[in-house]
């Protein structure tokens, strides 16, 4: 039997554990809990810090990287601006701006010519520099009527022809640069009694009167302009002469001294004058026509032009010249004129008068210029070299390009004069040969030849010496319209500075160059393939390609808006 007091070995009661586990389970909830806010503190102090770091991150390149807050856009770049009543509002107001400031130049360039720029190729829009400097150097008060209405000019509807346009344009400019000169419009149908007043000038539509209390002069529509035909193709080429013809006027008029130049028509001469009188109205010369045989040279005559004469003179005639040289009455320079052509000549009482001045013309001979460079079309029309003694007070002018064709050789006699001095004005170049008429090749020997010459005696008027001069000149080509017109050649040129010494009037007035400008001449040239480019390439590729470029540019920068 077993012992009833033996321990037992021991057993766990879940019933009787379960106390003991809770008692156990609520301490350690206890201490959790009072270990909860200092962890708490822990975890704030933590998260503090960790905001603090990244504070100081801000500054560093994590802050570059960070989004930055957008700025609103200005005004001009809002939606509204752009697409808004306020842009209709603004394009409006740009427009209206841009009218009224054209208008406000129309007004200005009506009242203002010289406002507006001269785009054309000929440069008619404007006065020229010579013409401004005689404008501008007018000192009494000039009156200028153009015998038509100011509607008619403008449109160019003047039954004169020309463009009339012009004409009032560059009038209109020297009135405004000048108070001196006043401009005014007088239409003939309207008030026909104005014509009355100039019944020697039998005005007609187009004249223009240049007037002032010393003299006037009218200016007709062939004084404006001119034209020239190509006997080739028959195409009719016009020019105008209206800036050198109101320079010319403006001269005449405001002049104190006005020297005439008188031309003999009563030898038929071949000469053509009508170049040579412009260049002499040009530099203030009152042009006549006279016949020597029956008429008396004309009163203040200081240049007397025998213009290539094709018979000879009488005696009587020569007398008459030979008393205008030598009238010591005349306190002023006075000078005869006389032009050769090759061919031409064979006047034995002229020649034998000209001897007794030291000069003679050989008409049976032609001056030839070999050196290809200095000749136009073929040696007969050559460049001539003007001298330089005497010095005829042209200053530093330059005459390069004096064209003298169809010359004959003038020859000098230095020796038994009687008080006469001789000069050779213009020669040929060393180059330059001579050929006989009815010769075919010129001879071997080149030298050079005498074109221009001169003989200069004095004559006593009182205590004051004046001078008396002969020119001979072997060039009756020389003065052609064709050529002086042309201000390619210096012709016109050096014919005024001729014409001013010779009558001793070279410090009278400003001389003026006739120089003829194209009228409706092209301001654009161009070939026969340049027309095939510009309308293929340009128009064809290029301005299509742009426009498509452009909208393309145009349709992205929209999609970003």
């Amino acid at each position: 039997m077993k012992n009833m007091n033996t321990e037992k070995e021991p057993h766990t009661n879940p019933d009787d554990a379960a106390p003991q586990e809770r008692a156990a389970g609520a301490e350690e909830e206890k201490a959790a809990s009072e270990a909860k806010p200092e962890e708490a503190k822990t975890e704030a102090e933590g998260t503090d810090a960790a905001s603090a770091s990244a504070a100081e991150k801000e500054d560093g390149p994590a802050a570059e990287l960070a989004p930055k807050k957008k700025k609103k856009p200005s005004f001009f770049r809002s939606e509204k601006f752009k697409h808004g009543s306020t842009a209709t509002v603004f394009t409006a107001g740009f427009i209206a701006v841009v009218i009224l400031l054209n208008v406000i130049v129309g007004i200005l360039g009506e009242r203002f010519p010289s406002m507006n720029l001269d785009m054309t190729k000929s440069g008619s829009n404007s006065l020229s520099a010579d013409a401004l400097k005689i404008v501008q150097g007018v000192k009494t008060p000039v009156d200028i009527t153009i015998c038509a209405s100011k509607q008619d000019c403008q449109s160019s509807m003047v039954t004169g022809g020309g463009d009339y346009a012009e004409v009032s344009r560059l009038f209109e400019e020297a009135a405004e640069r000048n108070s001196k000169i006043t401009l005014s419009y007088e239409d003939l149908d309207k008030d026909p009694t104005f014509a009355q007043q100039y019944k020697s000038d039998n005005l007609t539509a187009g004249d223009v009167i240049v007037h002032t209390g010393k003299r006037y002069r009218v200016l007709t529509s062939t004084d404006l302009f001119t034209s020239q035909t190509d006997n080739n193709t028959y195409a009719t080429t016009y020019y105008s002469n209206v800036d050198a013809s109101l320079a010319s006027a403006l001269n005449y008029v405001t002049s104190e001294v006005v020297p005439v130049a008188a031309f003999d028509t009563g030898h038929s001469e071949k000469m053509d004058p009508a170049g040579y009188k412009k260049i002499l109205s040009g530099a203030s010369f009152e042009t006549k026509d006279f016949n020597l045989l029956t008429d008396q040279i004309p009163d203040g005559t200081r240049l007397l032009v025998l213009g290539c004469p094709a018979s000879d003179y009488t005696d009587a005639e020569l007398e008459k010249i030979e008393k205008y040289l030598t009238d010591a009455s005349k306190a002023y320079d006075r000078t005869v004129l006389v032009s050769y052509s090759a061919g031409e000549g064979n006047l034995s009482k002229l020649d034998a008068y000209l001897a007794e001045w030291g000069l003679s013309a050989e008409g049976d001979k032609a001056i030839v210029e070999s050196d290809g460079s200095k000749y136009v079309s073929n040696g007969l029309n050559f460049f001539a070299e003007v001298q330089s003694t005497p010095d005829l007070g042209g200053g530093s002018a330059s005459y390069q390009y004096l064209l003298t064709p169809s010359a004959c050789p003038v020859s000098i006699k230095s020796e038994g004069l009687s008080g006469k001095t001789t000069y050779a004005l213009v020669k040929s170049s060393e180059t330059a040969a001579l050929i006989k008429t009815g010769e075919n090749a010129p001879s071997s020997d080149k030298a050079a030849q005498t074109v221009v010459a001169l003989s200069q005696s004095s004559v006593k008027n009182g205590d004051t010496t004046y001078h008396a001069n002969m020119i001979l000149s072997g060039s009756a080509m020389l003065f052609s319209s064709q050529i002086t017109g042309t201000s390619a050649f210096s012709n016109g040129a050096y014919l005024t500075t001729l014409s001013k010494y010779a009558t001793g009037t070279s410090q009278t007035a400003t001389d003026v160059v006739t120089t003829q400008r194209q009228l409706y001449a092209p301001d654009i040239t161009i070939s026969e393939n340049g027309i095939r480019w510009l309308g293929f390439g340009v128009f064809t590729i290029l301005f299509p390609l742009a426009v498509a470029v452009a909208g393309i540019v145009v349709y992205r920068r929209r999609r970003t808006l």
